[in-house]
């Protein structure tokens, strides 16, 4: 037997012998979202993601859809979130709000897993022991401060304003947050009033009663709304309901309430922003693969873009200023 064709069979067995878990993954990312891409929400981050990653990596996208299911399920999807991430091993994980943070992140911190999220609303810090090495990413918050200025601006006399939210997690989360737990809060001269609602009938009664008490409702979270046979009622149809029923000017805080038969508008939260910034901070673990992601500190994104109906501004003959108007996007 010849020295090169001994070194040959040795080279091969070698190479049997390497465990196929030491290439796994290394072109993997996966991608929990705690909602699914039915919503405008998760399908505008998720093509950010899949635009900037999808042609030099593997992008695998689970779904926990925790706006539809139970409570008592949540955690469940979680597991099986878990799961997909051990067999494909990824070299990045990215968790799309609270309910992944929550149920995946601790173990993805536990076995050193590289990990950014998007779209938190509550201190991350609560979903772990102590603080995390392997994760790190972007906070979400609704404009509430900012919106006040901008309102008075449009509607000058604006004195109490109210807000209407479902009872989910993340609603829960900003009630705790802006509210501290209270039912009512003034800053810059006016009133806010929010409201966390289980069942749909409790969100028609508010909006039907609020004329002579309130200028304005802006309205947030509404997905998890339950009808009469505790069904979830349908995103659209809570919209479509809202504006056409109510007396008085309908603002929003996300871009998927705004637009003709829904909310005219406001400063709103966009996913595309979320995922623009998330993805930027998962390039710049990928492209430094011994950077740990506790060393970045998260990112409180405060971007927010003016986005208005011109049919449902005209329905209330309200019009913009300029300096809101020249950086507004119209619809319809």
């Amino acid at each position: 037997m010849s020295i090169k064709f001994f070194i040959k069979n040795i080279l091969f067995i070698a190479i049997l012998l390497i465990p196929i878990n030491s290439y796994a993954g290394k072109k993997d990312i996966v991608i929990v979202e705690s909602y699914s891409k039915s919503y405008k929400w998760d399908a505008d981050y998720c093509k950010v993601l899949k635009d900037k990653f999808g042609k030099k990596y593997n992008l695998t996208f689970f779904e926990m859809d925790t706006k539809r299911i139970p409570k008592t399920e949540h955690e469940k999807m979680g597991n099986k979130a878990w799961e997909l991430i051990q067999k494909i091993k990824p070299i990045l994980t990215i968790v799309g709000d609270d309910a992944a943070l929550k149920f995946v992140g601790p173990r993805l911190e536990e076995n050193k897993i590289r990990t950014v999220y998007l779209g938190i609303n509550n201190n991350p810090r609560v979903y772990f022991d102590k603080q995390p090495k392997y994760i790190t990413g972007i906070l979400e918050r609704p404009l509430m401060r900012r919106s006040a200025i901008f309102i008075k601006d449009i509607i000058p006399n604006t004195k109490k304003i109210l807000i209407l939210f479902d009872s989910d997690r993340t609603s829960e989360i900003v009630h705790k947050d802006f509210f501290y737990g209270k039912p009512s809060i003034t800053f810059s001269g006016i009133t806010y009033d929010m409201y966390l609602n289980k069942t749909f009938d409790e969100w028609q009664k508010r909006i039907l009663e609020a004329p002579g008490q309130y200028d304005a409702i802006i309205t947030g979270l509404h997905s998890t709304l339950a009808d009469e046979n505790h069904k979830n009622v349908e995103s659209e149809k809570v919209m479509n309901w809202s504006a056409q029923n109510t007396k008085i000017p309908l603002f929003a805080f996300w871009d998927f309430t705004v637009g003709k038969n829904k909310a005219m508008g406001g400063l709103v939260l966009t996913g595309a922003s979320q995922g623009k910034s998330a993805s930027d901070l998962a390039e710049k673990l990928l492209n430094n693969p011994n950077l740990l992601p506790g060393s970045l500190f998260p990112i409180y994104l405060q971007e927010g873009k003016f986005i208005f109906s011109k049919y449902e501004l005209n329905r209330f003959k309200l019009k913009l200023p300029n300096e809101i108007k020249d950086k507004a996007i119209f619809l319809d």
